[in-house]
């Protein structure tokens, strides 16, 4: 009798384990089955369609930018630094006085040289070691100028008070981004209208958009002679103000070009 139960547990947990392997084995093919439905399947070729569009927009330069180098020469370090920081400090005073804002100020670069003194030689080798005979300090500075009508007028008043290298006026637009948007607003509209226009043709349905791609060209200054600067400098009388040339504001022009594809049904 024992013996005849112990042969019936015995059939009893080997039949539990093939019924737990055969689970396991339908398990496992239902996941490869799953899977296989899968496989390929980015590899299956979308029909789509791709249309491209431009949008441009153009506005007045609203904003002049002046580029001021001040140099200036010492017998020592210390006299060098000295003769800049009162060269710094009026012209800043003046720039205060023409109600440009600090925040439209900005210092560039900045440095303090020595200068060298390489005497002639007519033997070989020669001395490797120049004299030094004096130090230059130097200071760079951006100046943007919002009333863009009195650049060159500013100009022409740094050079009255002693600075000689200027570079400008530049002419751009402040606020770029919002014009950017505008155009890549204006090239997507037109490209949608030639998605729609090439679908009818086509005879299709647009579906989702399965790519889109912006290319920003920037902008780019288109001269108008009529948006001249002035050409008196302020404060002085007419008849011995020095003359400023006019320099034309212009346009800036800024394009974006999209590319934008679509599923068709």
């Amino acid at each position: 009798m024992e013996t005849f139960l112990k042969d019936k547990k015995i059939k009893i947990s080997i039949l539990a384990f093939i019924i737990v392997v055969s689970l396991l084995m339908i398990a496992k093919l239902v996941n490869e089955v799953k899977l296989t439905s899968y496989v390929g399947r980015d590899n299956q070729q979308i029909n789509t369609i791709s249309v491209s569009g431009e949008g441009e927009v153009t506005a007045v330069s609203d904003i002049a930018s002046l580029s001021v180098n001040l140099n200036k020469d010492g017998a020592t370090a210390k006299e060098a630094q000295a003769l800049l920081n009162k060269s710094i400090t009026e012209t800043l005073a003046y720039l205060k006085d023409q109600k440009i804002d600090d925040k439209d100020i900005k210092s560039e670069y900045g440095g303090l040289n020595p200068k060298y003194s390489y005497e002639k030689c007519y033997t070989y080798p020669c001395p490797s070691n120049p004299k030094i005979i004096g130090y230059t300090a130097t200071q760079s500075i951006t100046i943007k100028i919002r009333d863009v009508d009195n650049a060159s007028i500013i100009k022409t008043g740094l050079a009255g008070i002693g600075v000689t290298d200027i570079s400008g006026p530049t002419f751009s637009i402040d606020d770029e981004d919002v014009l950017k948007d505008q155009a890549r607003s204006l090239a997507i509209k037109e490209a949608k209208e030639k998605a729609k226009i090439l679908a009818k043709e086509l005879g299709v349905r647009l579906g989702k958009v399965v790519s889109f791609y912006d290319n920003q060209n920037g902008n780019y200054p288109m001269y108008d002679s009529t948006n001249s600067l002035k050409t008196m400098a302020v404060g002085a009388p007419e008849s011995v103000a020095p003359s400023v040339p006019d320099l034309p504001k212009g346009e800036n022009k800024i394009t974006s070009n999209v590319t934008i594809t679509y599923e068709i049904k």
